[in-house]
């Protein structure tokens, strides 16, 4: 348990001591009061129990419903016991949506990591839009990985049918698909470090990695993104191991070393498909235009001297 609050932040550490100060104080409040309670229940409440049969009666259902209340509860707090070694043990550190009531208690994703690794669909609801969650990430991170659909492959072809207006959801998809390759030629042009990759498979899972945390949300058929929350998974330090972290990280990482992937050539706007040893095979013109990213705000270049990381 301590290691989930210590992922949770300092605030939830102190909000936990003024829980267990406040229940010894009370502890302490009814121990002191015993004595008095116990004297007024025997010399004065009881003896008027005991000459009404309808006193009696509510004094019963009083008790029962007082038992009741406090056997839920205990089940409750066990249950929150219980719930929190589960979520431990699965490294488990939020579960949100996006309705508007949690939004706000939303908790704020990485502003910035030495590395950012992406598996998206069209990612422009992930990083590109100015509005997305990790859109700061993006721009302040030393390097930055990326993987997309490709808007022209059977996999979203596949992917697209299964959505309520298809015709609709191809657009949608080249335009924002195509958003999210010109904001990471961007940052490219403004000297991060970008490489891109496109998968042609039907999307699975949409994972963000940063730092010691994963942030996975299920592609779910005949769903939009919106509709699916976000799990977050952080890294167990004491038991680096255990939880789920390092599969949703492994399965991201191997996902990106796949040689069947072809990587997006910012300079010719080509695909390059490379073996395992990293030997470019061939290149191909990537299958379709795609139109010009909306204005944003310019990207800061990364300040000099800072640490360049390895591929």
């Amino acid at each position: 348990m301590g290691a989930y609050l210590a992922r949770l932040g300092g605030f939830v550490v102190v909000r936990e001591i003024a829980f267990h100060a406040l229940v010894s104080l009370l502890a302490l409040g009814i121990a002191f009061s015993l004595p008095t309670v116990a004297s007024y229940v025997l010399y004065e409440w009881w003896p008027r129990v005991a000459a009404s049969s309808r006193l009696l009666l509510a004094t019963e259902l009083a008790f029962a419903a007082t038992l009741l209340v406090l056997f839920h509860f205990a089940r409750v707090a066990w249950d929150g016991v219980r719930l929190m070694y589960l979520t431990e043990v699965a490294a488990l550190v939020h579960v949100l949506d996006d309705t508007p009531a949690r939004w706000r208690r939303r908790p704020r994703p990485p502003a910035s990591a030495r590395e950012a690794l992406f598996l998206s669909v069209t990612g422009f609801h992930t990083f590109a839009s100015q509005e997305a969650p990790f859109h700061e990430l993006a721009n302040r991170a030393y390097e930055v990985r990326a993987m997309l659909l490709n808007p022209f492959s059977e996999g979203a072809r596949e992917r697209i049918r299964s959505l309520a207006d298809p015709a609709e959801a191809q657009e949608l998809y080249v335009e924002e698909i195509g958003a999210s390759i010109a904001h990471l030629a961007a940052l490219a042009r403004a000297g991060r470090r970008v490489r891109l990759k496109l998968y042609d498979q039907a999307p699975f899972w949409s994972i963000v990695v940063a730092g010691e945390q994963a942030w996975v949300r299920y592609c779910h058929d005949g769903y939009p993104m919106k509709s699916q929350p976000d799990y977050v998974f952080a890294l167990r330090r004491d038991k680096p191991t255990q939880g789920l972290f390092p599969p949703f990280c492994m399965y991201a990482l191997r996902q990106w070393d796949d040689p069947a992937l072809a990587e997006y050539d910012f300079a010719s706007d080509e695909l390059v498909w490379r073996d395992a040893a990293g030997t470019e095979t061939r290149r191909e013109p990537f299958p379709g235009p795609l139109p010009p990213a909306p204005a944003g705000r310019p990207i800061r270049p990364p300040p000099a001297g800072s640490p360049r990381p390895s591929r």
